[in-house]
């Protein structure tokens, strides 16, 4: 439920912050084998977890479940919350996707409902005058091959800013729109650097905001 309401990938560190909770090593291998979730290596050994297809439906199951017994009211409150809401995705004829679409609402991230979360999603048919046509033309190579010559070996971080400096002529709407596109094709991952106190200016000037939160690194998995 945690990886649901945060929408996107999540590292330990960001669901303690937003939820309270971790997900320890051996409920990550239980959730991996049940093909819940995915999960990979960052930053200095940070741990990003993301839902797979069957983690949302079994998230969607459990928005429809009713509560454990011998729960506390707090509990009960929340699944009769979550009655509600299962309710409302039935009659309007909606899915999570449809309503989960960034972190908004969470202590520590915007209220405001973020440029990527208008955008369709990656399933969604294009509507007229968008699509891949509507990208500038070539920059999505450019970005591959800034990265190849930034990257110290393949699948290794990046940071946003020095990927900007080799792109400065592409306008900077252009760019994260592309940057943003690539991430949700899988074509790029895009990650927080967990290190925020270290950051430059110039480091968090130069990140994508996506689903309330912002990107620093870029990488490029060529396997």
């Amino acid at each position: 439920m945690a990886l649901m309401t945060h929408v996107s990938e999540a590292s330990n560190s960001e669901l303690y912050e937003h939820f309270r909770m971790r997900i320890e090593k051996n409920i990550r291998q239980e959730l991996e084998s049940a093909g819940y979730i995915v999960w990979r290596k960052g930053l200095r050994g940070a741990i990003f977890h993301e839902l797979t297809e069957d983690g949302w439906e079994r998230a969607r199951r459990e928005v429809g479940a009713a509560a454990p017994e011998r729960v506390s009211s707090a509990w009960l409150l929340h699944y009769g919350t979550l009655m509600h809401l299962d309710r409302l995705l039935a009659t309007r004829n909606l899915q999570l996707a449809d309503l989960y679409v960034g972190p908004l609402g969470i202590p520590g991230t915007d209220t405001e409902p973020s440029a990527e979360a208008s955008t369709p999603s990656r399933d969604a048919a294009p509507r007229e005058g968008e699509g891949a046509g509507s990208e500038p033309d070539g920059v999505e190579d450019r970005v591959r091959d800034a990265y190849q010559r930034l990257a110290d070996a393949p699948g290794s971080l990046v940071s946003l800013a020095r990927l900007r400096e080799r792109l400065e002529d592409v306008a900077r709407d252009d760019l994260d729109r592309v940057l943003r596109a690539m991430d949700r094709r899988r074509e790029i991952h895009l990650e927080p650097d967990p290190n925020r106190k270290a950051l430059t200016q110039a480091v968090r000037e130069a990140a994508v905001t996506i689903g309330g939160e912002d990107k620093h690194l870029i990488t490029i998995d060529h396997s």
